[in-house]
C-alpha cells in the first residue's frame, strides 16, 4: 500500500493515540486503587493504555503492511450500523430494554449481516437475555426492561 494512500489512516490512529495519552496522563492525577477495589483513576488509566496500545498496533501494522490494496466494507453499512442504534436509544424509554435491543441485533444480524434468520433469531434472543440477565439479576440495576414493566 502506498504511503499516500494510508495517510489519513495513519492520521486517525495517531490521533487515538494522542487521545489514550491523555487519558492516561489525566488518570494519573487521581487515586487508582483504594483498599481492595479499583479507585477513580483505574479506568480511564486502563482504556487509555488500551486506547494506546491499540492505535500503536494499528500504526505499525500500517507501515509493514505489503502493498495490495485493502478491500473496504461499503458506506451504507456503516450508517446501517449507527441507524440501527439510534433507532434502539430512542425507542428504549417508551419500548423498555429488551424490545429494542432484540429488535436491533435481529436487524444487524439478518439484514446488514446477512446471517440465516432463525441463527439471527437465536443470537438476538440469546444475547439479549443474557444482557438482562447480567443487569438486572446479577448486577441488581434496575432497566426498564418491557413497557409492561414485566
Amino acid at each position: 500500500m502506498k504511503i499516500s494512500a494510508i495517510k489519513g489512516e495513519l492520521a486517525f490512529a495517531a490521533f487515538f493515540a494522542v487521545i489514550g495519552l491523555y487519558w492516561v496522563g489525566r488518570s494519573l492525577e487521581f487515586p487508582i486503587w483504594s483498599g481492595f477495589a479499583p479507585d477513580s483513576g483505574f479506568l480511564p488509566l486502563a482504556y487509555g493504555l488500551i486506547l494506546t496500545v491499540l492505535s500503536l498496533a494499528v500504526i505499525g501494522t500500517l507501515l509493514t503492511s505489503p502493498g495490495e490494496p485493502v478491500e473496504r466494507e461499503p458506506l451504507t453499512k456503516s450508517l446501517l450500523i449507527l441507524a440501527a442504534l439510534v433507532v434502539c436509544v430512542s425507542t428504549a424509554g417508551v419500548l423498555g430494554f429488551l424490545l429494542p435491543l432484540f429488535g436491533m441485533l435481529l436487524f444487524l444480524y439478518a439484514y446488514v449481516e446477512r446471517l440465516p434468520l432463525m441463527r439471527s433469531i437465536l443470537v438476538s434472543a440469546a444475547t439479549t437475555g443474557v444482557l438482562a440477565l447480567i443487569f438486572e439479576h446479577w448486577l441488581h440495576i434496575p432497566l426498564p426492561l418491557t413497557p409492561w414493566e414485566l
